[in-house]
């Protein structure tokens, strides 16, 4: 998984490259605290180099997304693919994220 950090005006861009899983969760994971530690409260997170989530990545963007929330922060994710989208669906925790299918409409939802 290689992970990609860019800045945005106040809104942190982080670009993910590869499977979301179990092998590589626990590096998304401390890219994330590092960046709720440094109170960079507005995140968007590219999916566009994502092709896989397994049940290890949905809890963590499920973890993710509360430390957000806690934090009065906010959390989006932009250029999902279908495959992944179908499953937040059947998991039903496309309701807890603001999806985009581009950055531009991510951006100006902040």
């Amino acid at each position: 998984m290689e992970i990609k950090l860019e800045k945005i005006n106040d809104i942190t861009l982080v670009t993910l490259n590869g499977d979301l899983n179990m092998d590589n969760s626990y590096r998304v994971r401390e890219t994330f605290k590092k960046i709720l530690k440094e109170k960079r409260a507005k995140v968007l997170i590219d999916f566009h180099k994502v092709p896989f989530v397994d049940s290890s990545g949905i809890s963590l963007l499920l973890e993710i997304v509360q430390s957000f929330g806690k934090a009065n922060g906010r959390m989006c994710l932009c250029h999902v693919n279908k495959k992944i989208i179908s499953v937040f669906e059947i998991t039903k925790v496309h309701k807890l994220f603001n999806i985009f299918d581009s950055h531009e409409a991510a951006l100006r939802s902040f």
